[in-house]
């Protein structure tokens, strides 16, 4: 086994294989004890501020499982994440707790300009009531991940060869 469970390694497989994807990686946070009051530290900049902001921080016994990636500025990239949004945005409106949003650091720096350079791809997936196994979180991925595979082929979305 790689550095990830095999559920996370396949969803993550999935979504690099898709045109202009690159650098899939993912990671997990228990949300429960953030604050909103907490958003403000630049340890917490990765996470959904303004849906946390919302309810006043993470929820009880809420984790958030999120992976992100870049894209490679090419055409073929802006369709896998017009597809990627259509997909995500899709699955919340059917009850999954999941969204797609931007993330970027400040245009620049004290010594260096980095706009151009810094913009990544969060999907954000809360799972509230987490349990104390990882297995159930992860049959949710793989969930997820077998829905991701049956769209790329019905819409015939290009995929790297």
């Amino acid at each position: 086994m790689g550095e990830y469970p095999e559920e996370i390694d396949l969803f993550q497989k999935t979504i690099g294989s898709l045109k202009g994807i690159e650098n899939v990686s993912s990671g997990i946070d228990n949300l429960e004890g953030i604050k909103g009051s907490d958003l403000g530290d630049v340890s917490l900049s990765h996470l959904p501020l303004a849906t946390l902001l919302r309810t006043d921080g993470g929820l009880k016994d809420e984790v958030m499982l999120q992976f992100e990636f870049t894209l490679d500025k090419s055409s073929g990239s802006l369709i896998s994440l017009e597809f990627l949004s259509w997909f995500f945005r899709d699955q919340a409106r059917g009850g999954v707790l999941i969204q797609l949003r931007p993330f970027a650091l400040p245009p620049k720096t004290a010594d260096r300009f980095q706009i151009g350079e810094t913009l990544k791809f969060h999907i954000d997936y809360f799972i509230e009531d987490a349990p104390e196994s990882l297995q159930p979180i992860l049959d949710k991925v793989l969930s997820l991940n077998k829905s991701l595979e049956m769209f790329i082929k019905l819409y015939e979305i290009p995929t790297k060869d």
